[in-house]
C-alpha cells in the first residue's frame, strides 16, 4: 500500500442514509444450495512437515510478545487452518444502496482435537441467512452472531488435522470503517458526472477491513488460503476485477457472471474485488517473458482515465516486471497475470495478488512511476511473502519502497526525471529529520490501520534505508542473492516471514553476525552522526578517524553500521566502505572485512587525496563531515610492498619495507574465500636479510584461488594490514596428459605433480552434452587415474578434470 488517502467527501458519500434495497431478489448468485465437493476446488499440497514446524515456531515467537511483534489477542480462527475460499457474490453498482448478497465456502483443517466451533469475523450489519454443512442446512440454534463474530457449532471433529468445509450465506449493507483518514473494507462510490454508470464498487481490506464484506479470519496475516475462487454476478454493463485469472464471463439475462481463479496462497486482506464500467488497456494483453514463461499483463481503467498519459505510465510496467525478476527472483505469480485496475482512493494504490488497485490520479498524472513500482514490488514482498505479524509490516512496505530505488537504478527509463541517488536522498532526508526519530521500524502499535500506516516514514523510508545500509555492507552480489534466497526459501515462499527470517538469509549470504545491527535499526529509534570526523594523508596514503555521536534520544549508545566515505583527488575519486562495530572500524578489501586501528582507518590509494566526503550518495542513516587534521599520524603502510607467486606446488610470498624502526613483527594470514583469514606464520622485524626484505613459503598448497595478506604489528601495539593478494593455484592444462589418444576402451589421466585432493572427471560431446561422469576419484601413487569408456560411442569429446575450485579440460578422440 502506498499513499492511500481518501477524500472526506467520499466518506460522506459512503455514509449517506440507507435506502431500501432495490436489487432484484432473483438476480443470480450462481449457486444457492449445498456445498460443492472437494473435486470442484483446488487445495495445494504445500504444507510439508518442515513448513508446518516453521509456522508453529513463527506463531510461538509472535505470541511470545517479544520484539518480533504481537498477534492481536483474541484473533478469530486460531484453532483452524484455512485451505480454500470460494466467494460467490451478487453486486450491483446501480443499486440505490450499497448492498451485498453472497455465499462463502471455506475449506479448513482443524488445529486441535475435538473441534466443534468455527468462528468467523463478519461485520455486525451483515446478516447470516444460513450455514450449510456437508450439504445440510444447520438449524438456527447452531448459528449465533455477537457483534462482529459469527459462531457456527458443528458436530465434534475428534482428530486434529481433519479437512472439512462449510458454506455461509449472508447479506446486508457493509459498514463504513473509517481508518487512516479514509474508508476501508467495502466501498460503494460515485465519481460523477450525473449518471448511474459512474457508481462503482471496490474493496481495500488492509489491514482489518475484510470482515466488512465477507466472513473470514480478519486480523491474522499468517493463515493464507492455498487458493481462492471469486465468482461475481452483476449487471451486464459492468466488468469485474479480482485476483488470478478471469476464466469466464457468462451472460444470464440482464446479468453477467464472472469467474476468477487464483491458484496461489493468499492472505485475507489481499482478497479483492471491484465492479465498474471498466475499459481494458491494452485491449489484447501484453505478453511479458519471465525467464521463459509468457505471462499476460493488462489493466482495467475507468473510461475517463483511459488517456494517453495513463497509457504511457502503465506501459512502464513490463520493464519493471523483468527488472524485478532479475533482482529478486521470478515474478511469483507468473503462471497467472499482472495488471492494475482503477479504484477509489484519491491518490496511491494497494497491492493485491496479481492485480494492484490504483487511484485514477496515479495513472493519469505525469511521473507517477513510483506508485506503479511500489505496488509491483509488493508482489514479491507482501503478496508472495507476507509479514508474519503486523509488527513486521516493514517486510512488506520497506521492501516495496526499496523497489522504487531498484527501479530508478536498474530500469531508469521507467523513472523519468529522477535517479536512484535523488530518490534515496529524499528518503534519507525525511528519516534524518528530528521529527521522525520518535519510533522504530518495527510497529509498536498494531491495533488499527491508522496506527500502522499513519506515520509511514518508519515502515516505508526508514526501513528502505536499513536495506540500503545492508546493501552497502554486503555488496551488490551478496545483497541481491540474499533477496533471491529469501524469496526462494521453501519455508517462506507463498507463506509468511518475520524479521528473524530475513535476518537469517542476510547472515547466511554474507557470513556476518547481524544480530546487533537488526536489534538497533529495526527495534530501536534514532540515527547516528559522524560530524566531528578527521582525515590526513601522507603521499598516497590516507588516514581517517571516524567519531560517532548520537544526536537524538535513543536507547542505543553506539549504532553498528556501514559508513561510506568518498576520497577525492585531482580528477579521480574512490569510495571506501567501512563497518563501525561499537567504535571499532572494519573495512572491505577484495571481499574481506578486517579490523583497522580502533576508530582509525588507513587506506592505500593510487592517487594523492585532496578532500574527503561522508556518504555523498546518501546510502546510510548518518550525517557526517571530515576536517583535515595534520596531527593525525599516518602509519607506515606505504612502506610495505607485498607480492607473491606460485612456484611448483608452493606459494612464495615476499615483502619489503624502507624502515622497520616502528615495526615489531609481520603476521602472515591466509584465506580460501577472501573473507575468513587465519594466521599461518610470523616473521620478526629483526629477521630481515638485506634492505629490509622478507619472505615466507607456503608449501604444497591446495588447488584453487588463495588469498594472502600481512598484518604489520607496530611498536606501540597497533597494527595495519597490507593489501590482500590472490594466487591462482588452479590446475593448468599442461599439468595433465591423457593417453591413449585416440582411445578405445579406457583413458589414463597422468599428472605432472602430486594431486592431493579428490577430483571429478566429466566427458562432454561436441554439442556440450554430458556423456559420462566420475566423482571423487583419487590419483594413485604413480600420479595416474584410469577412466573406463564402456558404452561411449566413437567421436570427439572434451574431458573435464575438476578439483573444486580449479578445473581444466582436454580434447580426446574415441574410436571403436
Amino acid at each position: 500500500m502506498k499513499n492511500l488517502n481518501f477524500l472526506i467527501a467520499l466518506l460522506l458519500l459512503c455514509s449517506t442514509t440507507q435506502a431500501q434495497n432495490s436489487e432484484t431478489p432473483n438476480a443470480p448468485l450462481v449457486t444457492r444450495g449445498k456445498c460443492k465437493g472437494a473435486d470442484d476446488l483446488y487445495i495445494q499440497s504445500r504444507e510439508s512437515p518442515e513448513r508446518i514446524a516453521h509456522l508453529q515456531r513463527q506463531m510461538a515467537q509472535v505470541n511470545s510478545k517479544g520484539p518480533e511483534g504481537v498477534l492481536t489477542p483474541g484473533s478469530t480462527g486460531e484453532d483452524y487452518d484455512v485451505k480454500y475460499h470460494r466467494l460467490e457474490l451478487r453486486l450491483n453498482p446501480d443499486s440505490s444502496v450499497k448492498y451485498v448478497r453472497g455465499k462463502v465456502t471455506t475449506y479448513f483443517t482443524t488445529q486441535n482435537a475435538n473441534f466443534s466451533i468455527a468462528k468467523f469475523d463478519l461485520a455486525s450489519p451483515l446478516v447470516c441467512d444460513s450455514v450449510y454443512y456437508h450439504g445440510i442446512k444447520l438449524i438456527a440454534s447452531k448459528i449465533s452472531k455477537v457483534g462482529d463474530i459469527l459462531q457456527v457449532t458443528l458436530p465434534t471433529i475428534s482428530i486434529a488435522g481433519t479437512l472439512d468445509s462449510l458454506s455461509i450465506f449472508y447479506k446486508g449493507v457493509p459498514p463504513v470503517v473509517s481508518d487512516l483518514g479514509g474508508s476501508l473494507g467495502f466501498n460503494w462510490l460515485y465519481r460523477g458526472p450525473s449518471n448511474n454508470r459512474n457508481y462503482y464498487i471496490y474493496t481495500v481490506s488492509e489491514s482489518y477491513g475484510a470482515y466488512t464484506w465477507w466472513p473470514c479470519k480478519n486480523r491474522s496475516t499468517n493463515d493464507k488460503a492455498d487458493s481462492v475462487d471469486i465468482i461475481i454476478s452483476n449487471p451486464t454493463r459492468f466488468k469485474t476485477a479480482a485476483n488470478g485469472i478471469l476464466m469466464s464471463e457468462t451472460t444470464v439475462g440482464s446479468s453477467v457472471v464472472s469467474y476468477w481463479k487464483h491458484r496461489y496462497p493468499i492472505s485475507t486482506y489481499q482478497v479483492s474485488i471491484a465492479v465498474a464500467d471498466y475499459e481494458q488497456y491494452p485491449t489484447t494483453a501484453t505478453m511479458v517473458n519471465i525467464n521463459g514463461t509468457s505471462m499476460p499483463y493488462y489493466n482495467l481503467l475507468f473510461p475517463e482515465t483511459n488517456t494517453a498519459t495513463s497509457r504511457a505510465n502503465l506501459d512502464l510496467t513490463p520493464l519493471m516486471l523483468t527488472t524485478y525478476s532479475d533482482k529478486f527472483g521470478d515474478y511469483p505469480f507468473k503462471t497467472e497475470k499482472y495488471g492494475h485496475y482503477t479504484f477509489g482512493p484519491s491518490v496511491g494504490g494497494m497491492e493485491h495478488n496479481t492485480f494492484s488497485g490504483m487511484s485514477a490520479s496515479t495513472y493519469n498524472s505525469t511521473n507517477k512511476w513510483d506508485v506503479i513500482a511500489h505496488e509491483l514490488g509488493h508482489q514479491w514482498f507482501g503478496a508472495s511473502i507476507t509479514c508474519g505479524s503486523w509488527s513486521d509490516l516493514w517486510l512488506n512496505e520497506s521492501f516495496a519502497t526499496y523497489a522504487e530505488i531498484v527501479t530508478a537504478e536498474f530500469a531508469p527509463a521507467t523513472a523519468p526525471g529522477t535517479t536512484a541517488f535523488s530518490w534515496r536522498d529524499g528518503m534519507k532526508s525525511k528519516v534524518m529529520n528530528a521529527f521522525y526519530q520518535a519510533r522504530a521500524v518495527s510497529a509498536p502499535d498494531t491495533s488499527t490501520t491508522g496506527a500502522l500506516f499513519g506515520q509511514s516514514v518508519y515502515v516505508y523510508d526508514r526501513g528502505a534505508m536499513v536495506l540500503s545500509m545492508l546493501r552497502s555492507l554486503t555488496g551488490d552480489a551478496i545483497f541481491f542473492q540474499a533477496l533471491k534466497n529469501y524469496q526462494a526459501d521453501p519455508l517462506l515462499k507463498y507463506s509468511t516471514a518475520l524479521t528473524a527470517d530475513f535476518k537469517r538469509h542476510m547472515e547466511a549470504a554474507s557470513g556476518l553476525d547481524l544480530a546487533t545491527f537488526f536489534t538497533q535499526w529495526i527495534y530501536n529509534k534514532g540515527v547516528a552522526s559522524y560530524s566531528t570526523s578527521k582525515w590526513n594523508s601522507n603521499g598516497k596514503t590516507v588516514i581517517l578517524q571516524l567519531n560517532q555521536t548520537i544526536p537524538y534520544t535513543t536507547p542505543v549508545t553506539h549504532f553498528e553500521m556501514p559508513v561510506e566515505i568518498t576520497i577525492y583527488g585531482a580528477g579521480v575519486d574512490t569510495t571506501i566502505i567501512a563497518y563501525d562495530k561499537n567504535g571499532i572500524l572494519y573495512y572491505d578489501n577484495t571481499g574481506s572485512l578486517y579490523s583497522a586501528n580502533g576508530n582509525i582507518l588507513q587506506y592505500q590509494l593510487s592517487f594523492n587525496p585532496t578532500s574527503v566526503s561522508f556518504d555523498p550518495l546518501s546510502k546510510v542513516l548518518a550525517y557526517g563531515a571530515f576536517t583535515k587534521d595534520v596531527g593525525l599520524i599516518v602509519l607506515a603502510e606505504n612502506h610495505v610492498d607485498f607480492s607473491g607467486k606460485k612456484s611448483g606446488a608452493d606459494v612464495q610470498l615476499s615483502w619489503k619495507t624502507e624502515d622497520v624502526s616502528d615495526i615489531t613483527k609481520f603476521v602472515v594470514e591466509k584465506s580460501e574465500d577472501g573473507r575468513a583469514f587465519g594466521k599461518i606464520a610470523q616473521v620478526n622485524a629483526g629477521d630481515y636479510i638485506t634492505a629490509y626484505s622478507f619472505s615466507f613459503t607456503d608449501p604444497n598448497v591446495k588447488q584453487g584461488i588463495l588469498y594472502y595478506r600481512i598484518k604489520v604489528i607496530q611498536q606501540n601495539g597497533s597494527f595495519i594490514y597490507t593489501k590482500t593478494i590472490s594466487i591462482n593455484s588452479q590446475y593448468a592444462e599442461n599439468d595433465f596428459t591423457i593417453s591413449p589418444n585416440p582411445a578405445k576402451d579406457f583413458i589414463v589421466i597422468s599428472a605432472s605433480k602430486d594431486i592431493n585432493t579428490a577430483v571429478s572427471v566429466r566427458l562432454f560431446d561436441v554439442a556440450g552434452r554430458l556423456i559420462k561422469k566420475e566423482y571423487n576419484k583419487i590419483f594413485g601413487a604413480d600420479k595416474s587415474l584410469r577412466i573406463n569408456l564402456d558404452n561411449v560411442k566413437p567421436g570427439t569429446y572434451l574431458v573435464e578434470i575438476n578439483s573444486h575450485p580449479g578445473k581444466t579440460s582436454k580434447k580426446i578422440v574415441i574410436i571403436k
